[in-house]
């Protein structure tokens, strides 16, 4: 027993006198500066308490932004290894935080440090990031729409919009007037100062609604604030026929839209409103539902009487032109856009044109 216990003993020893490095700290934090300071630096000390030199392989930051400065040189036994940490702020408003890998030649082998803070942005690069002022609470956006792109009937997806807080005070931005379809976050809720902040949506494509379906709600950058900002949404929901067989896409309605344009020739913005018409006819062998149809612009409006074509049959759409309501230009050049459930053709369009006089 004696002989088993001197050779733990023995064991210890040597264990403790080939112990590696201790890093003082893993984690450095910068607190608040600003942007205008430049790189800024700290220092990660590791101190040798084993028996042999240890050495510095690499150390590597998770980003160009960051860079570790070291030497490769064995430290001697009590001796301390230095990796000096620089951070380039310049154009990276906010809250930060960067990984460092360090790599040595004996234990520890592997170690992760941290380095964080918040930059305080200057003028000059919040107005390239963040363009958009919420009157003057000191609220920036980067844009005000968030278009979402095509998406499907009934289809869930996500957009954001980037924020940051230019004052000196913690705020708590919120929305309201949310649309129906859409449901909206506030990331974080609580924004320090010189902090960043994401406005996080949702969208729940309408069933009901076709083509371009636009909406809006409205930012307010903090509770009793006397600024808001106006957002607006926009989505082109379509319907999914990927799912379709081969089958029912030969037995799917197929559109035919005659004429394709209308050409008004010469028109006057003096002139009584003018009327035109043009037909939509189902060549296929199902029922053609007309999902939407619309004109964006003002000056143009058309009438359907009815949305249900039989194959074989053909329905006839109203087209008026209101001249007062042209803008300054010298040519009328709207586009009718009609939604329809013909898998090859959903999105039609007829164009209506003229010289304005």
């Amino acid at each position: 027993m004696k002989r088993v216990i001197a050779a733990l003993s023995g064991l210890l020893a040597l264990s403790s006198s080939m112990a590696g490095g201790r890093w003082v700290a893993k984690d450095h934090d910068f607190g608040a500066f600003d942007e205008n300071v430049g790189t800024v630096y700290c220092e990660f000390y590791l101190v040798n308490e084993g028996a042999e030199p240890l050495a510095i392989i690499s150390a590597r930051a998770n980003c160009g932004c960051t860079r570790p400065e070291y030497s490769t040189d064995p430290v001697a036994p009590g001796d301390t290894a230095v990796i000096r940490v620089g951070y380039n702020p310049e154009g990276r408003p906010g809250k930060f935080m960067k990984q460092i890998r360090v790599d040595c030649d004996s234990d520890p082998m592997r170690t992760a440090l941290t380095i964080h803070g918040t930059v305080i942005g200057a003028s000059n690069t919040l107005r390239t990031r963040f363009p958009v002022n919420v009157g003057e609470s000191g609220v920036k956006l980067r844009t005000t729409t968030i278009p979402y792109g095509k998406v499907y009937a009934g289809e869930t997806t996500g957009q954001y919009i980037e924020g940051y807080n230019a004052t000196s005070d913690s705020i708590r931005p919120y929305v309201t007037d949310v649309p129906k379809y859409m449901s909206v976050m506030m990331q974080p809720e609580a924004v320090g100062p010189g902090e960043q902040f994401i406005i996080s949506t949702v969208l729940h494509a309408p069933k009901s609604e076709w083509g371009a379906v636009t909406g809006s709600f409205v930012f307010h950058p903090d509770k009793g604030s006397d600024y808001s900002q106006q957002v607006e949404t926009v989505a082109l929901v379509s319907e999914d026929f990927s799912r379709l067989t081969d089958r029912e896409r030969a037995e799917a309605p197929v559109i035919d839209v005659d004429p394709v344009a209308i050409d008004l020739e010469r028109i006057s913005k003096t002139d009584k409103p003018v009327k035109w018409s043009f037909s939509i006819a189902n060549r296929g062998k199902s029922t053609l539902l007309i999902r939407r149809i619309s004109c964006g612009d003002s000056a143009v409006e058309v009438k359907l009487k009815d949305s249900k074509v039989k194959p074989g049959k053909s329905v006839k759409a109203e087209v008026t032109v209101y001249p007062d309501r042209i803008g300054n230009t010298e040519l009328l050049n709207a586009r009718i856009n009609i939604i329809a459930n013909d898998p090859e053709r959903s999105s039609t369009m007829v164009r209506v044109v003229g010289e304005v006089k």
